[in-house]
Order: C-alpha cells, then sequence, then structure tokens
C-alpha cells in the first residue's frame, strides 16, 4: 500500500492465541487511525450480532491500537495512537469510546512494519505481546503480573533488548542492527482488577487515560504490548514533505512556553511534556495536576514542582486514570454563583477524589460514619502518602477502594448520594460520567460530550471558537476573526454566523449556540479532528492552529498544514473538501457504533450543572458574538445552558448530518451517500435504521 502505510494490520484472538493479518487497503476508505478501528470494530463486533456491547469487560469486545499513515514519516507531531473499544469508564452503561495517546508506540508500530493492533478475546492466564518488526509472539505474562507499569516495562525490555553497556548498544534483530529499545503500552495493578478507572500507560508519563481502557486490558489479561521495529515507511513526495516544515516554521514561528530539559512525543514540535527531564520521562498537565500539594487559589505555580512530577509517578506507576479520578486539577476559581457544596470557589477538575473529601468535609464520609473511608487515610488527603494508599485500595478493592474502583458515579450511587448530588450540582461531569474540560463557555466542546460518550480531546475547539484560547488582549476585531476563520470553514465557508456564541434571549435560538448555525461548527470540528487528528494522528495539542502569533498575522497554518502534509506523504489527489467528507463518514461509522448498541437521541442530554448559573468555568477568553448586525467580543463567564435551546439545537444538528431528528439515528440516504450501504442494511436488519 506505500505511501503512509504500513500495509497490514496485526490480529490477534486471545481466546484462540490465533495471530492474523488484515490488509490495511481493506480499510483504506476509513484513512487510518479511529477511523480504521471504528471500521474494523464493526465488522468485529457488531456484524456477527451476537452480544449487546454493553459489557466493556466482555471477551467480545474488540480493542484496537491504530497509528495513522503519517506516523513515522518526519511530519510534527504525527505520532499519536488511537484506542479504540467499548469503554468502561462511562455511565450509565459502557460506551463506544476512543482516545488517543502519544509517546513513541505509534512509530515504532509503522517501523516494525504494522499500521496497527487489534485484539480481541481473553487469555486463559496473564500474556503480552511481543512484536519484532515481522515475528509475533504471544508471551507468558505470569511473571509482569502484580509489577507496576515501570517495572513491566523494565522487564520487558530487558527480555526484548538485553542488557548492554555504555559502547555496546547496537542489537541484531533479524539481519539489521538497531539501538532502540522497544516501546511498551501496559497497565499496572489498577487495570489488572479490571476497575472502571485504569489507564493504559506508555513510557514514564504517557497515557490513554480516558475510558478506563486498562481495566479492559485486565479483563483480557492482557499485561502488556511490546513492539521493536528496524523498518521505514514510504512516503510520495519526500520534497514537498521537507517543503511543507520549511514553510511552516519560517512562517509561523512556534511559541512555547517548555523550559529548557523538557521532554516531547516523537517528532514533536512543542516540548510540551510538563515533566522536566531531570525527574524522568513526561506528564502532561492531566497527570502533573492530579496531585496538586499545597496551592494558592487562582495560581499555577504556587506549587512544589518536584511535588507534582512524584505524584504524576504514581498514577503512571499504579495505572490509574488520573482525569477520573481529578482532586481538583490545576486551578481553582471564584464562580460566585456555583452550587453551595463549592463556596463560591471552584476547582478546574472536581472529580472523585475532590468528592471524597467534600463529603468528608459535611460529615458523611470516615472512619466509622455512613460511608466508611477505610483505608484512606481522610485527614491527610493532600499528601502523596494519601495518594499512594488511594491507589492501592482501588486496585486491591479494599473498603472503600471497591467502590471507588467503579468511577465516580457509580460510587456516588452505591452510597445513595448520585441523584440529589446531580440535581444540586455538586457533581460536575459534563456527560456520560466524563470529567470536565473545558466544556463551558466552549459549547462546542460541550455538545460534542453529548454525541459522543464523553470527553472529545480536540483543543482545536480554543481556536475555533473564539481564538482566545486561555484568554488575554485581544490584538484584532471580533470581525476580523470571523471573517478570517470563515475562509478555512470548508465547506461551510459562506456562513460567519457558525462562529458566534449568542446564548442570552431570541438571538440565542437565531444565531448563537442553539441556532443551525451552530450546528455547522460543532459538524465542522468533528469531521477535521476525526480525520486530521484521530486518524492520520497528528497530535491535537500541536494541530490544529488557526491563528497567528501575533498583530499582522491573524491567519494561523491550519488547516492548510494538516492538507499539505497529507498530501505530501500520501500522494493524494483528493482536495480538501474530500478530506472532509471523509471525516464524515468516520463520523457516521462511530455514530452507527453507538446506535447499535442502543443509542438514542433522549439519552444525548447534559447533566443538571450544566443549566445552572455558576456552570462555567471561567479560564477561556472572550468569544466573538453577533447582536444587531454587529461583531463584538463578551465574557461568557456566566454562561449556563438552555435545556430547550439543547434540545432545538439537537434538532439543527441531526438535520444537518442527515439524521433522523426524532431518533438520532442515520438514515439510510445518509449512509449510501457516503458509501456505507453495508452499514445501511445491517442497520436496517436490526430496526435501527433511521427514517
Amino acid at each position: 500500500m506505500a505511501n503512509g502505510y504500513a500495509g497490514k494490520i496485526l490480529k490477534i484472538n486471545l481466546t484462540k492465541k490465533e495471530i492474523s493479518i488484515i490488509d490495511t487497503a481493506k480499510y483504506a476508505e476509513y484513512a487510518g487511525g479511529a477511523g480504521i478501528g471504528a471500521a474494523i470494530f464493526w465488522d468485529t463486533a457488531v456484524v456477527p450480532g451476537d452480544w449487546d456491547m454493553q459489557d466493556a469487560f466482555d471477551p467480545r469486545n474488540v480493542i484496537s491500537l491504530m497509528s495513522g499513515p503519517l506516523a513515522a514519516t518526519g511530519v510534527p507531531g504525527a505520532g499519536r495512537t488511537s484506542v479504540s473499544g467499548i469503554a468502561s469508564e462511562t455511565y450509565p452503561t459502557p460506551l463506544f469510546h476512543r482516545t488517543n495517546f502519544g509517546g513513541r508506540f505509534g512509530t515504532m508500530l509503522k517501523l516494525a512494519g504494522w499500521d496497527g493492533v487489534v485484539v480481541h478475546g481473553k487469555a486463559d492466564a496473564p500474556v503480552w505481546i511481543n512484536i519484532i518488526n515481522d515475528k509475533v509472539v504471544i508471551e507468558d505474562g505470569s511473571k509482569l503480573w502484580g509489577m507496576d507499569t515501570y517495572e513491566t516495562q523494565d522487564q520487558i525490555t530487558s527480555a526484548v533488548s538485553g542488557r548492554t553497556r555504555f559502547g555496546q548498544q547496537w542489537q541484531e534483530i533479524g539481519n539489521e542492527y538497531t539501538t532502540l529499545l522497544p516501546q511498551i503500552v501496559c497497565i499496572g495493578p489498577v487495570g489488572e482488577s479490571m476497575t472502571k478507572v485504569a489507564a493504559l500507560i506508555h513510557g514514564s508519563g504517557v497515557s490513554a487515560r480516558t475510558g478506563g481502557f486498562g481495566g479492559v486490558f485486565g479483563s483480557k489479561n492482557l499485561k502488556a504490548i511490546s513492539v521493536i521495529g528496524t523498518g521505514s515507511i514510504q512516503v510520495a513526495d519526500p520534497a514537498g514533505l521537507v517543503d511543507t516544515r520549511l514553510w511552516h516554521t519560517r512562517n509561523f514561528p512556534k511559541i512555547t512556553l517548555a523550559q529548557p530539559g523538557a521532554s516531547a512525543c516523537m517528532t514533536c514540535l512543542n516540548n510540551d511534556r510538563r515533566r522536566n527531564s531531570y525527574y524522568g520521562g513526561e506528564a502532561m498537565c492531566a497527570d502533573e495536576y492530579w496531585y496538586m500539594g499545597k496551592q494558592d487559589p487562582g495560581s499555577f505555580s504556587s506549587r512544589d514542582p518536584e511535588a507534582l512530577m512524584r505524584g504524576a509517578s504514581i498514577a503512571m506507576k499504579w495505572g490509574i486514570c488520573s482525569w477520573a479520578t481529578k482532586f481538583g486539577g490545576a486551578i481553582t476559581l471564584p464562580v460566585p454563583d456555583a452550587p453551595p457544596a463549592y463556596k463560591g470557589m471552584v476547582p478546574m477538575e472536581p472529580g472523585i477524589g475532590w468528592y471524597i473529601k467534600y463529603l468528608y468535609e459535611i460529615g458523611e464520609l470516615g472512619p466509622g460514619k455512613k460511608i466508611e473511608s477505610y483505608p484512606l487515610p481522610m485527614d491527610q488527603w493532600d499528601t502523596l502518602k494519601f495518594r499512594e494508599i488511594f491507589c492501592d485500595a482501588i486496585a486491591r478493592r479494599i473498603g472503600i477502594g471497591a467502590d471507588l474502583a467503579n468511577g465516580y458515579l457509580e460510587a456516588a450511587e452505591r452510597w445513595g448520594r448520585l441523584e440529589e448530588d446531580m440535581n444540586n450540582g455538586t457533581i460536575r461531569l459534563p456527560a456520560w460520567g466524563a470529567s470536565w474540560h473545558h466544556t463551558l463557555p466552549g459549547v462546542d466542546w460541550a455538545y460534542s460530550y453529548i454525541f459522543m460518550s464523553g470527553d472529545p480531546v480536540w483543543h482545536g475547539f480554543f481556536g475555533l471558537s473564539g481564538g482566545g484560547g486561555f484568554g488575554g488582549p485581544a490584538t484584532y476585531t471580533a470581525e476580523e476573526l470571523v471573517d478570517m476563520m470563515t475562509k478555512k470553514a470548508v465547506p461551510f465557508d459562506n456562513d460567519p454566523i457558525m462562529f458566534s456564541n449568542s446564548w442570552k434571549g431570541d438571538e440565542a435560538f437565531k444565531t448563537g449556540i442553539y441556532s443551525p448555525h451552530k450546528a455547522k461548527m460543532v459538524a465542522w470540528a468533528r469531521r477535521f479532528a476525526g480525520f486530521y487528528n484521530e486518524s492520520m494522528s497528528i497530535c491535537e495539542m500541536l494541530l490544529p492552529v488557526f491563528m497567528g502569533s501575533g498583530p499582522g498575522n491573524l491567519a494561523g497554518p491550519s488547516p492548510e498544514l494538516e492538507y499539505r502534509y497529507y498530501k505530501a506523504v500520501t500522494g493524494s489527489k483528493e482536495t480538501f473538501a474530500d478530506t472532509m467528507e471523509t471525516g464524515r463518514k468516520i463520523w457516521n461509522m462511530e455514530r452507527a457504533i453507538r446506535v447499535m448498541a442502543g443509542r438514542h437521541r433522549d439519552q444525548e442530554k447534559f447533566a443538571p450543572f450544566m443549566h445552572m448559573p455558576g456552570a462555567t468555568f471561567p479560564i477561556s477568553g472572550p468569544k466573538p458574538v453577533y447582536l444587531n448586525g454587529k461583531w463584538s467580543f463578551e465574557s461568557h463567564n456566566d454562561l449556563y445552558l438552555d435545556k430547550k435551546g439543547v434540545e432545538q439545537f439537537k434538532t439543527h444538528f441531526y438535520k444537518l448530518e442527515g439524521w433522523d431528528t426524532k431518533t438520532g439515528w442515520p438514515t439510510k440516504k445518509t449512509l449510501e451517500k457516503l458509501g456505507m450501504k453495508n452499514v445501511a442494511d445491517v442497520m436496517k436488519s436490526k430496526g435501527k435504521l433511521g427514517a
């Protein structure tokens, strides 16, 4: 297949101990990464029709780790690995979900000759998968079971590469030699015990931290996947690739907050892994701020950086989802209208770690209380010692750890507090039990939560929905911003009103956040992200960049940059609009899977707090608003959602996507237009096709 693709996908049935090969060309119409992962899930898990997809730990669950065609080609930031399957973390039921991680695994997978790895079934005892170029072995993992993720990777590295002295690093692999080490994704004790808050860990600080896929690995008795390769990937236009890199770096100087010594994923220009190499490895903000230590409200910089890094290491070693178990996050800000539980000060990410402290403070949780806290030392909540005990209790399901292992909302339900604390706004999880992540004032980010299965994890919304990111004085007018952004939004580049964020009164329904205009913006984001970030494997923390670096340079390189990289690597003759249509096809494949698993319009709702004053976490900058024929910037720090408005928006969005407005299901006409007649036929046979 060449031109960005290795040409084959590894498929492993752990139950039967079968290793087979899928020709990547069979799924080329779904681009790569998350797109191909979803298409393979459809064929392997949905089409047979022998299970309802309501149990993430069922052996029939299919988990894929897919790279994209731009990985291992020298495209900056194109080294992500997409993970998809039925996720255990979502609430009230498991849902089809996709997440991803960076580091070096996806690139090494390509160099070994594979576009991805697909695993289903369940081994009868612990195993790990050993990939050395074309050689694939299902290895005995019994000695690794019980080890933390650092120990696991150390042991596998020794087994695959041996131990060499300085100056003797070359090792022989078949007829090739390399100094590289295997790249490994694995689980820790939290995943082994099939908890719903377990992450997949790669290296010392990279994780797939949404979805609870670490527990899915555990349910399959799969401890790790290791890969080392000595190959290379062909690109269609090497000169074009180099020219695109030069165009990017010369015309759009990179602004970075990285400190000297900061780490980065393979091929990334950001160097934005927060952990300085002095402390070892990498960690992103979600992991670094899992342990906050002592902090001053409203300050990012008031904590001990070494303590933050040690906290991140605890989360990484145990293999816990740092997002699902947040203790508060990076910063706490005043939100005067917030529910009483917050006393006017709302942490950025109040997850289950924050919740147990709240229950402790009101006397509901503690030693001998209604909710027994054993073995957690609640009086040491803000210490590293507490974090260790917290992870151990969850991993071994000791005491309160047995409840915490099932996630935030299931724990609250078991304790008899779910309905009360959801309805009074204490629980701030926007939808499907997923952690808050810039959902308001970014309504486009929020809408993606309900249409997907939680956090879309796409920072492109910052530029797309307002250009301000975390704020700061604008050097341009709202009209200038909207004019620039509209030109980029093919195929909706004739509707600047999609960038308006009016949320009050009639204007919100006519031109604002509940209007058919805003539906176009959400659809554009899903198509672009689905193709370029999630399927081409470009990191969304690096690209897209819609805005330039300052006055006189308002327009950033995206989406032209991503499109140029795509053409240089693959040699495709498609237009940018064609790639967006492929993004739409991927989006509809994901939708079809969710519908077959029971998704309906009536389920796509926000948590109660999203409809209450105080719903917005005031960290983003002002956003453009169109009112009385004029554009201006407005702060949206007091934004909350109208229930009727959300329902109207859903109707607009379903209509735009070609889905049944009563059910939210794709129609036969839509699917067949996208070349998905086979999907439509299966949905029709099960009574799941939109009218």
